[in-house]
């Protein structure tokens, strides 16, 4: 049957699947996120659980609790085979269990939590042209959520830094910013590969503390130094072989970003080159599915945050100076590239934009 609109009645069902998937994706984030705040997987652990014993360490009753476990086996999280044993299921062990090392998702999963409460908001963003959260929650104002969101971080940017790391080459260079390191993650990797380089991680202070955590899960033979400062209004110190500024600029905005990049052409030796690795959007803002997503949620969670495309970046780097500016993608599973700006060697006089 044809509708009025020109659409048959099996289009029709075909697209309330479609937008139902959408809307109803949250049911299965919201068993996810209650599994991982309880700590159920890691209860749990490598072996079997019943359900009484789990429920007592839990300090919950066993009725409640086996109601939200069943619908972690609904959505393959946990097993059963008599449905008062439960174990974690083979995904669930590969990337939700501490025992996971570098694949382990669990923190970056808990900050999810943190973006769906934001994103909540989103229409109150739109109509407000303001944040939904408060903006130094995450970064300092409170101890724990801050801890929460850099480790998060680490577990986003550990195999990718194993990454960065082989398509970066730092070979001749004697020693790198991470500026606004988070966790440190692609500094450590980076000192692993080139075990000369110098490191020096510079974010706030709160952030620095949760990095020299990360810093002894690495054999790192590297000399690191922490800088405690705010890069968009503290003064940079040093000079360096190479910068790397990592999943930053969108938290800062476009206009920031634009100053702090001029600001830093100082910083990097003559002949050294800054690095900035981000999950850039295509230049017509339609794409790809994350860039699209990290846009967003920089809208709902700081005051000026917006994600940039390579070529706006691009565009940046030259302004600030930069030549010879080289793009690079890294593998179909890694939402990142980077793009490599050079400073001009001694005796070379750059040429200046206009812009």
């Amino acid at each position: 049957m044809i509708r009025k609109d020109g659409s048959s009645e099996l289009q029709a069902i075909h697209d309330q699947i479609n937008v139902l998937r959408l809307a109803e994706g949250f049911f299965q984030s919201k068993v996810l996120f209650a599994l991982l705040r309880l700590r159920v997987l890691e209860h749990i652990g490598d072996g079997d659980k019943p359900l009484q014993e789990l429920a007592l360490e839990l300090k919950v009753r066993p009725d409640t609790l086996d109601r939200l476990l069943h619908a972690g086996v609904v959505f393959k999280l946990l097993e059963t085979q008599d449905g008062s044993t439960y174990r974690a299921s083979a995904m669930s062990r590969s990337v939700l269990l501490p025992s996971a090392g570098d694949a382990y998702l669990g923190d970056w999963l808990r900050n999810l939590e943190y973006f769906d409460f934001a994103l909540s908001k989103m229409d109150q963003a739109v109509l407000t042209s303001a944040p939904t959260v408060d903006p130094s929650f995450h970064l300092g104002a409170d101890s724990a959520q801050t801890e929460e969101f850099i480790l998060a971080m680490h577990n986003y940017g550990a195999l990718r830094g194993k990454e960065l790391a082989h398509y970066l080459d730092t070979a001749g260079a004697g020693s790198l910013l991470d500026l606004g390191c988070g966790s440190g993650v692609y500094a450590f990797h980076l000192g692993m590969a080139n075990t000369r380089l110098e490191l020096f991680l510079l974010d706030l202070s709160s952030v620095l503390e949760v990095a020299k955590k990360v810093q002894a899960r690495y054999p790192l033979q590297n000399d690191v130094h922490y800088l405690p400062a705010n890069a968009v209004v503290d003064e940079i110190p040093g000079s360096y072989d190479v910068i790397l500024i990592s999943n930053t600029l969108h938290m800062l905005g476009h206009e920031a970003s634009r100053v702090l990049l001029k600001r830093l052409y100082k910083s990097v030796k003559p002949g050294g080159s800054i690095v900035i690795q981000a999950q850039f959007l295509r230049d017509d803002r339609l794409g790809d599915r994350w860039p699209v997503l990290l846009d967003l949620i920089q809208m709902c969670i700081t005051s000026e945050g917006a994600n940039h495309s390579v070529a706006e970046t691009r565009q940046w780097l030259e302004e600030a100076g930069f030549r010879d500016i080289e793009y690079r993608r890294m593998s179909l599973f890694n939402t990142n590239s980077f793009l490599r700006g050079h400073k001009p060697g001694p005796g070379v006089v750059p040429s200046i934009s206009m812009n």
